[in-house]
């Protein structure tokens, strides 16, 4: 058994047991002490006159009977910790120091091996204590009241899991609370989500629990609310921003990793975690709206009329008082849209939004633009400035404009692509024509890249005088690789050119006969 210092309640425990005649093994055990020290102090208590065949003494006498009986701190030689003492400044000065100060157990490590000391750590961590090395002072924490309509605080917490039927899984389930600053009044509201628009969605319904809204919204610095953290120079989500502008409040995000800048709903969240708790208990059947409804009624029937032990008033007494400085909603409540940002494809210029596609126009290629989404229509804006909009119908994924493309794009995106090549060719002539509808005839869109090679090459020789028979030939020939038109081409080219360079005299002139000269 380790050492247990006796002090003198032990002392008049025992004495209480003695007189009352239990026996040492009985005492020892109910005190947990050993019978060799129940035994040594019965003998100190007879030493000064006590015995169980006396008169039963007072507390008080009996702490002045035995005021010398319990040893004193020094009595208990502690010579290992005396070996620590002329380094007590050493160790503070290593713990202490303001760069690259050392923790306890390797300041006492760097001690021990620098002055050969054979002490243990476990007889340092006593010395520690007693010391109060390495103990850091505590912050001094001032509550702060608000005056009525000032401030609420938002937080989420996680509160626990819950089966979804529909998608055969458990998800993680939040609770979004909210408390007003003066009155303590809460809010509460379970999501499985915490993006922008579930945040967003909530804050709108506090406000309307509410029937108000105060002058700021105090806020952790969650990505659903705040983009950028920053001290001075936050940067709200756009849908959050505009919800905050439609009520007229204040957004001010607190400084990171200082929960006491929200300290009173901080110290709500584990209350919403047991609300869960006991609601699902309560109501095992029960889906996730059901059970907001329950936690709007505890809000205000159970922990609104119990008494605060902060303020002393029940919140939903000083709520009164609090509903009247409250700003008022606006009569159209705020429809919470989904903002994005979004990049516009280099590529074929669209952009990508919640797995739907929107065309822009050539100029905003690799452009970043904003994308906000309130059923039905999509908007995309630059900055500030609206830049297209369109309507969103179910089912519906490709959205786009055909004057935002070229007509040779146009028509592949309808399906007249086919058809579209074919009139390119008949521009070039009624043999080019029927070549291109040769080649497209059994397998348009599988022949289409090639048609289209095609006409590049006829793009070349149109106005030549062969290129109507080059192009007969090729479709008599059933030709179906622009190389080999190519090549027809250049190779009737080629033919034209040496017929051109050859010039006829007057004399070979005169010796040309008709075919029927030689013919007898």
């Amino acid at each position: 058994m380790g050492y247990r210092r006796m002090d003198t309640q032990d002392l008049w425990e025992i004495y209480r047991r003695w007189i009352a005649g239990q026996t040492v093994s009985h005492m020892a055990a109910a005190e947990e002490r050993d019978r060799k020290t129940v035994r040594e102090y019965i003998a100190a208590m007879k030493a000064v006159g006590l015995s169980p065949e006396n008169e039963p003494i007072s507390r008080e006498e009996f702490g002045h009977r035995t005021a010398g009986v319990l040893p004193q701190k020094s009595e208990r030689g502690a010579p290992m910790r005396e070996k620590l003492e002329p380094h007590l400044g050493e160790l503070q000065q290593l713990i202490g120091r303001s760069e690259d100060p050392l923790v306890a157990k390797n300041a006492f490590l760097v001690v021990r091996q620098k002055y050969d000391l054979q002490v243990s750590y476990e007889t340092f961590k006593r010395f520690a204590r007693d010391n109060r090395l390495g103990e850091r002072p505590r912050r001094q924490i001032i509550r702060i009241e608000l005056p009525p309509g000032l401030e609420t605080q938002l937080d989420y917490g996680k509160v626990g899991h819950m089966a979804v039927p529909l998608e055969q899984r458990n998800r993680v389930v939040w609770a979004f609370c909210g408390i007003l600053s003066s009155c303590r009044l809460p809010f509460v509201q379970f999501v499985f989500s915490q993006d922008q628009s579930s945040f967003t969605g909530s804050f709108v319904d506090m406000v309307e629990f509410y029937d108000g809204v105060t002058e700021l919204i105090s806020i952790d610095n969650l990505k659903a609310a705040v983009v950028r953290p920053d001290l001075w120079d936050p940067k709200i989500n756009r849908a959050f921003a505009d919800a905050a502008a439609h009520y007229q409040t204040f957004v001010d995000p607190c400084r990171v990793s200082t929960p006491t800048d929200k300290g009173k709903v901080e110290r709500f969240v584990p209350v919403a975690r047991q609300l869960f708790r006991m609601l699902r208990e309560l109501h095992p059947s029960a889906g996730l709206a059901e059970l907001n409804r329950h936690a709007l009624t505890w809000c205000r029937e159970e922990y609104g009329r119990r008494e605060h032990g902060t303020t002393g008033i029940a919140p939903l007494e000083a709520f009164e008082t609090e509903h009247a400085a409250l700003k008022r909603l606006p009569e159209q409540r705020f429809v919470v849209p989904l903002w994005k940002r979004v990049t516009v494809h280099r590529g074929d210029q669209f952009v990508t939004f919640n797995k739907m596609y929107f065309s822009l126009p050539p100029k905003w290629r690799g452009q970043t633009l904003w994308a906000c989404y309130s059923a039905p229509v999509l908007r995309l804006y630059s900055q500030e400035s609206l830049v297209r909009q369109y309507v969103v119908r179910p089912g519906q994924k490709r959205y786009w404009n055909p004057d935002d493309f070229p007509a040779a794009v146009q028509h592949m995106m309808d399906g007249g692509y086919p058809a579209w090549l074919v009139e390119q060719a008949a521009s070039y002539g009624q043999s080019a024509r029927e070549l291109i509808s040769a080649l497209l005839s059994p397998h348009a869109y599988l022949n289409a890249r090639r048609a289209r090679a095609m006409l590049s090459v006829m793009e070349a020789h149109r106005d030549k005088p062969y290129f109507d028979e080059v192009c007969e030939r090729a479709r008599r020939r059933s030709v179906e690789l622009p190389k080999t038109l190519k090549r027809m081409f250049e190779t009737a080219a080629g033919s034209e050119q040496f017929s051109r360079s050859l010039s006829i005299s007057e004399r070979g002139t005169q010796m040309i006969r008709d075919i029927t000269y030689y013919l007898n």
